[in-house]
C-alpha cells in the first residue's frame, strides 16, 4: 500500500500532495477514518468471538439500556431496522438474546439479553475498554473532544428535526 510522505495515510497518485484535498477537511470522512482506525483491534476481537459488528451494537445497547423493542433498539444501535432484525435472529439462535411479548402491546416484541449474552457482552466491553485505553495511551485528554462530539450530534439532530418540521408544514 502506498502512504503519503508522512507515512500516515494511504494515497492515490491523483490525490493532492499538500493535504488540502476534500477528504482532508470533510468531517464525516475524518470521523469515520478515526472510528475505523481506533476500532480495528476490537473488530479483531469480535471476529475471534464470532460476533458481527451489527450484533455487537445490539448487545452493547441492550447492556446499556435494558430491554427494548426492535424499533427503539435499531435507533439506539444506529442501524437500519432490517439489519438489527437479522442480527437478532443470529443472536437468538446462539442463545444470546430472547424476544418476549410486550406487556402493554401484545404485538410488540421486547428484546432481552440472556445470562450467556450478558457474560459475553461484559467480556467484550472489558476488552473494548482495555483496547481503547491502549490505543489512546499517547493521546491528549479527550474530555473536550467528547463534549464537542456530543454537542455536534445534538446540534445536527435538532437542525434535522427543524428541517423535517419545515418540510411537513410547507407540504
Amino acid at each position: 500500500m502506498n502512504v503519503d510522505s508522512s507515512g500516515d495515510r494511504p494515497y492515490r497518485a491523483d490525490m493532492p500532495a499538500n493535504g488540502q484535498g476534500f477528504l482532508d477537511s470533510y468531517l464525516p470522512y475524518l470521523l469515520r477514518q478515526a472510528d475505523q482506525t481506533l476500532s480495528a483491534p476490537f473488530y479483531d476481537t469480535l471476529n475471534h468471538y464470532g460476533v458481527a459488528r451489527s450484533e455487537w451494537r445490539v448487545l452493547a445497547v441492550l447492556h446499556e439500556l435494558g430491554d427494548l423493542g426492535v424499533k427503539d433498539l435499531a435507533n439506539a444501535a444506529l442501524s437500519p431496522q432490517p439489519t438489527v432484525t437479522h442480527a437478532l435472529r443470529r443472536l437468538e439462535a446462539r442463545g444470546l438474546v430472547i424476544r418476549t411479548q410486550g406487556t402493554q402491546d401484545k404485538r410488540q416484541r421486547l428484546v432481552s439479553v440472556t445470562a450467556t449474552g450478558k457474560e459475553l457482552t461484559q467480556n467484550l466491553i472489558n476488552q473494548a475498554k482495555a483496547l481503547e485505553t491502549d490505543q489512546l495511551a499517547q493521546a491528549d485528554d479527550l474530555t473536550d473532544l467528547i463534549a464537542q462530539l456530543k454537542s455536534l450530534t445534538a446540534t445536527v439532530e435538532a437542525r434535522s428535526q427543524q428541517l423535517a418540521q419545515n418540510a411537513t408544514q410547507a407540504g
